[in-house]
């Protein structure tokens, strides 16, 4: 399992901050677009394009971007980048 934490309005559209992704080898791309789904699809208000991805200790990139697969056990935490701070 994949542990993803959501902020800002990545949290707000999926009703929940937390959640776990099955799978072993899964692009992070591919979980946002997973999440996307669950929140509505197109008016998700996110995407890989306009979400920054950050994994384990801090290993930050843009989904969109750069390819990345998650292994099972990795934390995926997923920052809008409308996210106040």
């Amino acid at each position: 399992m994949i542990r993803v934490r959501c902020l800002g309005h990545i949290e707000t559209s999926l009703g929940k901050g937390e959640l776990e992704v099955e799978g072993d080898g899964v692009e992070a791309a591919d979980i946002v677009e997973k999440l996307r789904e669950m929140a509505g699809g197109r008016r998700a208000g996110f995407d890989s394009f306009n979400t920054l991805a950050m994994v384990g200790e801090g290993e930050a990139f843009v989904p969109a971007s750069r390819s990345r697969k998650l292994r099972d056990g990795e934390s995926l935490v997923l920052i809008p980048f409308s996210h106040g701070g």
